[in-house]
């Protein structure tokens, strides 16, 4: 019995180390980036970023509305390290959708991570951006695609 109980302190110890390593791997630290050419005063900005190509344009991981009262935002999101897919709208009538045209092109303002343009649909790599320790603030664009 002696022996049990010299050697059960060291070995819960140990797995208090893991625990609290695991809990650390997965702590939330500030992910934010610059949102420029807003139409200010008008609508609101939506922000939608994604962490999986499965669900990306389906359902955000984390989502953000944002008023227009300057021409310059800035979204925050406390999230773990990873890579993020980031979607960005004006939503001008506040209808809480991207309003398309009938080809299916917006008509409100757009931007994505990378400042990435797409023809056609966009996809999640090429709108991604990688958020670690050593990440710096990065500014997205809002365009009108025509």
């Amino acid at each position: 019995m002696q022996y049990f109980k010299k050697n059960l302190y060291p070995a819960i110890l140990i797995l208090c180390l893991i625990s609290f390593s695991a809990f650390l791997h997965h702590e939330q630290k500030l992910f934010e980036f610059k949102i420029s050419n807003v139409r200010k005063n008008n609508g609101n900005v939506v922000v939608e970023i994604y962490n999986s190509k499965n669900t990306f344009l389906k359902t955000p991981y984390r989502k953000l509305v944002l008023p227009s009262n300057n021409d310059v935002q800035i979204a925050s999101f406390k999230v773990p390290y990873g890579k993020y897919a980031i979607t960005i709208y004006q939503d001008l009538n506040k209808n809480g959708k991207p309003d398309m045209n009938f080809i299916g092109i917006p008509k409100e303002l757009i931007g994505f991570g990378n400042n990435y343009k797409p023809f056609g649909e966009p996809k999640f790599e090429s709108s991604s951006i990688v958020f670690d320790a050593t990440s710096k603030q990065e500014e997205i664009k809002l365009y009108k695609v025509f």
